[in-house]
């Protein structure tokens, strides 16, 4: 148990004057519970109801079968019946709980739907946790980023023409637990050719030919902290064309992650990428966003052209630059990176500093 976390959910229920606080994120559950697991979405779910006094945990018995918790959590358990009747969530048992504790006013870090309650947006405690990783957290970051990088290189000695985006899928799927990594972060891309163009295409049994662009995208999560990376590479010898367009985007790219520093305002930091790449000519080739949250979590630092914030020192963000030009070809990066005085690549498992095309050929 966080109990440092359950204090300041405890020390806002006060403040807020609250009957309880909701949780319905499944990974800041299983964090503030001090349950160091990967679930996806489907595995598990549950919700956690705090008060002023106790801690209630509200699943299905699928769900709790996967867990072990103290004895000062309060098992909720939702019949069968009822979680096939309400989309396989535990609704009907929170409910109950919500009218048997008198709870009408609540707490959340997130949009709920809850008619005849009120429902309180109050500020989540858990994003210091997430966007500013402790040594222990920072650490499982690094050995996270080390079995991405076993699984890349590994891939990329299996690549040669006449394989295909399936067959590379698979292997990076299948290295992912080989090497440690306990889930997938989403759906692993591997994509080829003129496939690369489509920003939201998925592997098929596209096979790689000569000077095809070859797009690779996967993440893995470990002890609850996820990692994730993005490369774009080619195989025998490229067209020239590409080849510009490779150095101008890797150029972009790399100015991008030499720009983001500290005491910056993150709009600044997205106008100033928008501006390189404007500058080159590819204005509307550009696929945001620029920054998104770390897997799993789903809010956080994200680089748009409306966000006042000032980034930190610190802070964890997950990077990347996608230009895609229809029927043609498309070139993405996507790094990690913590941000000290400057820019820190965890992903960085390039030869050469730089990203130019000689780094990514295979």
């Amino acid at each position: 148990m966080n109990k440092e976390l359950l204090g300041n959910i405890r020390k806002t229920i006060s403040e807020e004057k609250l009957d309880a606080v909701l949780l319905t994120d499944i990974y800041k559950i299983l964090h503030l519970l001090g349950i160091n697991a990967s679930f996806n979405f489907i595995e598990i779910g549950f919700y956690l109801l705090i008060t002023k006094k106790e801690i209630h945990l509200i699943g299905d018995p699928f769900s709790f079968s996967q867990i072990k918790v103290g004895k000062e959590i309060k098992k909720e358990l939702e019949s069968l019946p009822k979680f096939r009747e309400n989309a396989m969530r535990p609704i009907k048992r929170l409910k109950d709980i919500l009218k048997k504790l008198k709870i009408k006013r609540i707490g959340s870090f997130e949009d709920i739907d809850l008619p005849s309650y009120e429902i309180v947006s109050i500020e989540d405690p858990f994003l210091k946790s997430f966007l500013y990783p402790d040594e222990n957290r920072l650490a499982i970051l690094k050995e996270n980023s080390s079995i991405c990088n076993k699984v890349l290189q590994g891939t990329l000695e299996r690549i040669k023409e006449g394989c295909s985006e399936i067959s590379i899928r698979n292997t990076i799927d299948e290295s992912i637990y080989e090497f440690g990594g306990e889930r997938r972060a989403f759906p692993t891309k591997v994509i080829f050719g003129k496939n690369t163009a489509n920003p939201f295409a998925i592997s098929n049994n596209t096979k790689l030919k000569d000077g095809d662009p070859l797009f690779i995208n996967f993440g893995l999560i470990r002890s609850g902290v996820g990692i994730e990376v993005a490369r774009t590479y080619t195989i025998g010898t490229p067209k020239e064309e590409f080849k510009e367009l490779y150095r101008k985007t890797s150029t972009i790219y790399r100015k991008f992650l030499e720009f983001i520093t500290p005491g910056k305002i993150i709009k600044e930091v997205y106008n100033y990428v928008c501006g390189l790449i404007k500058e080159n000519g590819y204005t509307e080739n550009f696929i945001e966003p620029l920054g998104i949250p770390l897997s799993p979590i789903k809010n956080g630092v994200i680089i748009s052209p409306n966000n006042t914030s000032i980034l930190k020192p610190g802070v964890i963000l997950s990077l990347q630059l996608g230009l895609h030009f229809p029927g043609k070809y498309g070139i993405r990066f996507q790094d990690v990176v913590i941000l000290q005085e400057k820019a820190i690549i965890l992903t960085n498992y390039l030869s050469k500093r730089s990203y130019d095309i000689s780094t990514h050929q295979v």
